[in-house]
């Protein structure tokens, strides 16, 4: 009964926090955390994750992960509002849980692309992951800094960087 009632509370606070977020940041099997935009349905929590590269929301591996640790950013994004511990479930292409949490997630998905074909490429090309709670919820305020070193890119600069972005105002007008 005990045990029963620990994951009531816990799952009210990670309700209380998660209202507040736009997206989370999820981190697994060690590697680097992650940003992902996330929907609620009916008290669960559900991600779209691309199993390769795709355009949607790669998360390559995440649909594999036994566990993942979700924070929540506060509003200054440098911090952690929280953090908990979620178990990776997938959700079956066609079954009526997928169909509901693809809905949400479709009215969730910001400036989407083909609404008309989005839950077939979906069905075909990404997965829908539930994020069970699995206990071990950190509900303190972190302002601790979170920069990590960049990821290595090939990318480059053409050449120098301009001095100036605008042409600087050699005289203001007078305003009266």
């Amino acid at each position: 009964m005990d045990t029963e009632r620990a994951v009531t509370e816990i799952a009210t606070e990670i309700a209380a926090v998660m209202k507040k977020a736009g997206l989370v940041w999820l981190s697994w099997d060690g590697g680097r955390p992650a940003p992902a935009w996330f929907a609620n349905v009916d008290g669960q929590y559900v991600v779209l994750a691309d199993s390769a590269d795709g355009d949607e929301q790669p998360l390559p591996g995440l649909a594999t992960a036994g566990s993942v640790t979700v924070v929540v950013p506060a509003k200054p994004a440098t911090n952690r509002l929280a953090s908990w511990t979620a178990t990776v479930r997938r959700l079956e292409p066609g079954s009526d849980e997928w169909t509901a949490a693809a809905q949400v997630l479709r009215t969730e998905r910001l400036n989407a692309a083909d609404l008309d074909t989005q839950l077939e490429r979906w069905r075909t090309q990404a997965d829908i992951l539930a994020l069970d709670p699995a206990g071990d919820f950190t509900g303190l305020y972190d302002d601790s800094p979170r920069a990590e070193t960049p990821v290595p890119t090939r990318a480059t600069t053409r050449g120098k960087p301009p001095k100036t972005l605008h042409r600087p105002i050699r005289r203001r007008p007078k305003l009266s």
